[in-house]
């Protein structure tokens, strides 16, 4: 229709007549040239809207279609087979992060460019949806004196991805979902969370960037006054105590609150038993959240620390 007849369907140049019952025939002016500019310019906003709207569908449902299948091949077999077949397809595939109650079931890729998995999918495909991916500088096996290993992912607002991982801002619902669940190879490793966290990613506190990617302490006071900021900064006190010489596991991505906002969620490792019966009954909002110092700027605030 747009090609054969468009020129007759935007030809407003000859004069239009409206008859009316009982009266004279009218003539009417013809439409100017700046209406006619309105006419084709919303027709064409329309058009155009509606092919992004479709596309925006279209993309969301292939995304979701992906990550149903690949938890389909998870769910249906021994874990290190299954992230050995899904590798198959894409051998950046290296691992798989489960969280029931945030329904977070995905694939954990990794690449020599962290940036890589922010706009490709776990097939190595571009998509504005990524993938998570762990830190190119971490492996699984925590080869080395690395105890705190880092995974990514987008905040998607339609919950997928990182995009439920927001849910922990909420007291309740740390305490219904506090346990983390990593497969990578033939393990199988628990979590449990201690830390809810808003960072800054640019320099912040008297210069400087509070890092809770850290991954590597010269001793016990290292890791313990990293570790007393992860609390102080944590939006929720957990209960749940960490110590130098645990196995770290840090989920991070972007929140709305700042420029350059970082939600971090670090947890611990335990075994199933410890964490089946960890007690976060008496975890409690924290009254005094150590934020950085930009939130403080931001809201007209002086900085307390």
């Amino acid at each position: 229709m747009a090609g054969k007849h468009s020129k007759k369907f935007f030809d407003f140049s000859k004069s239009i007549y409206v008859t009316a019952p009982n009266t004279k025939t009218v003539k009417q002016k013809p439409l100017s040239l700046c209406f006619k500019v309105i006419i084709a310019t919303l027709v064409i906003s329309l058009v155009l809207s509606s092919v992004l709207v479709g596309n925006f569908f279209l993309q969301s449902s292939a995304h979701r279609n992906l990550l149903a299948d690949a938890a389909a091949v998870f769910e249906a077999g021994q874990s290190g087979e299954a992230i050995k077949t899904l590798s198959e397809k894409n051998k950046d595939i290296k691992g798989w992060l489960k969280i029931e109650g945030a329904d977070i079931n995905y694939a954990v890729c990794q690449s020599d460019d962290d940036r890589f998995y922010i706009n490709h999918n776990q097939l190595g495909k571009k998509s504005r949806y990524g993938a998570l991916f762990l830190s190119a500088n971490d492996t699984f096996e925590r080869k080395g004196n690395d105890h705190n290993i880092v995974i990514f992912g987008n905040n998607m607002k339609d919950g997928t991805m990182f995009g439920s991982l927001k849910k922990y801002r909420n007291l309740n619902f740390y305490k219904q979902n506090p346990c983390i669940e990593l497969y990578y190879g033939e393990e199988v490793e628990t979590y449990v969370i201690f830390s809810v966290m808003l960072v800054s990613s640019s320099a912040d506190d008297s210069g400087e960037v509070y890092k809770p990617y850290k991954s590597y302490f010269a001793d016990n006071a290292e890791f313990d006054g990293w570790l007393k900021e992860s609390y102080s900064r944590s939006l929720i006190n957990t209960t749940v105590e960490a110590e130098y010489g645990d196995d770290i596991l840090t989920l991070v991505t972007v929140a709305d609150d700042f420029e350059g906002a970082r939600l971090v969620i670090m947890a611990k490792k335990t075994d199933e038993w410890d964490a089946a019966h960890t007690e976060v009954g008496d975890a409690a909002v924290n009254p005094q959240i150590k934020y950085p110092k930009i939130w403080y700027t931001t809201r007209g605030l002086k900085y307390p620390y």
